[in-house]
């Protein structure tokens, strides 16, 4: 298998859905430039947001390309994103990971995993501005690239309550 079938960058218009709900997700991706997210809709059809991957991060459903089962998220691009791609299977993610810059690929990886379980932890026993300084910490570029809708809903709040939390924290 040659290196370059399996890795290379793609361009995505806002707006476009990379993933759906139940595909088998084939690809991982880090972002070059701008902001993908993925997501999942609950039966009232609430948009819930897993995690944001702007430059320098990767996105994939891992529990899909893993296990070769149908995806229960979505990901899509929330500006016109350019991604590394990578269309594979665990065989050719485990060639490209002994062929690429190992370290580098488990730093970003390990940083994606951290801000998982943080996240976890954080929706569970935070406050909603204890979220809301986490989300700035962990995502500084996007605070101003984002609509208030999206930020609302990673979090857990409705966009109106973090307006109030913006307002606290900005008088602070």
């Amino acid at each position: 298998m040659d290196f370059f079938d399996i890795k290379k960058v793609k361009f995505f218009k806002k707006g476009t859905v990379i993933l759906q709900e139940g595909e088998v997700c084939k690809f991982g991706c880090k972002v070059i430039k701008g902001c993908l997210k993925s997501y999942f809709i609950d039966d009232a059809g609430k948009e819930h947001i897993i995690q944001f991957a702007p430059e320098g991060w990767l996105i994939s459903d891992m529990n899909s390309l893993f296990n070769k089962v149908p995806s229960t998220i979505y990901i899509d691009a929330i500006e016109d994103t350019e991604v590394l791609w990578v269309r594979t299977d665990m065989n050719d993610l485990w060639e490209l990971a002994s062929r690429e810059d190992l370290l580098d690929q488990i730093k970003t990886l390990t940083r994606n995993i951290i801000a998982g379980n943080k996240r976890t932890r954080m929706l569970l026993s935070s406050t909603a501005e204890e979220r809301y300084q986490d989300f700035i910490q962990t995502y500084p570029t996007l605070t101003q690239r984002l609509p208030l809708k999206l930020i609302a809903s990673y979090i857990g709040i409705t966009p109106e309550y973090l307006s109030e939390i913006r307002r606290k924290v900005a008088g602070k």
